[in-house]
């Protein structure tokens, strides 16, 4: 009996040690919290203030549309330069580009960059010798904008696929 009372109480240090020994935290790699995303100034007001005075041509270049935008006249260059918001926007590893715009005044180019447009990210990145320096929200007119001319560009593609696989059906 005293064999099995001691097989007993050895058992239960034994369990008792295994405890405290898996209840102290365990020293581990936890990842670092996630740093929120960098954000780059807003573009300058003496920019926007240029464009929207002398501007002569704006560019869109959409990376997986098959159509680009050039706006040549005065009031659709101002209502492209209104898109720009005045708040500095947040760099989002997880946005992709959807294509490529470039603002010109008087034939030089003045401001250039990515715009993204998806789900959470609706913005301007602006470059200077390929280097990203300025960053802008898009404002809310400008995702109305850019959803219509999407929209009827897709549209404008699938009138034609149907003209011509109609008239390939005749």
């Amino acid at each position: 009996m005293k064999n099995a009372f001691f097989v007993l109480i050895t058992i239960l240090a034994l369990a008792a040690c295994k405890d405290e020994k898996t209840s102290q935290p365990a020293a581990t790699n936890t990842p670092p919290p996630a740093q929120p995303a960098a954000t780059l100034p807003s573009v300058p007001i003496e920019v926007v203030k240029q464009l929207w005075d002398e501007g002569t041509q704006v560019d869109y270049i959409f990376y997986d549309y098959p159509f680009t935008m050039s706006l040549s006249e005065k009031p659709a260059i101002q209502n492209a330069v209104r898109h720009i918001s005045e708040s500095p926007a947040p760099l989002k590893p997880e946005c992709k580009p959807l294509g490529r715009v470039t603002y010109q005044a008087k034939g030089e180019i003045v401001l250039e960059g990515e715009f993204f447009f998806s789900q959470g990210c609706t913005y301007f990145v602006f470059e200077k010798n390929r280097t990203k320096t300025y960053a802008n929200f898009m404002t809310e007119e400008a995702g109305q904008y850019f959803n219509a001319q999407i929209q009827q560009a897709l549209k404008m593609q699938q009138q034609v696929q149907q003209q011509t696989g109609g008239g390939a059906a005749q």
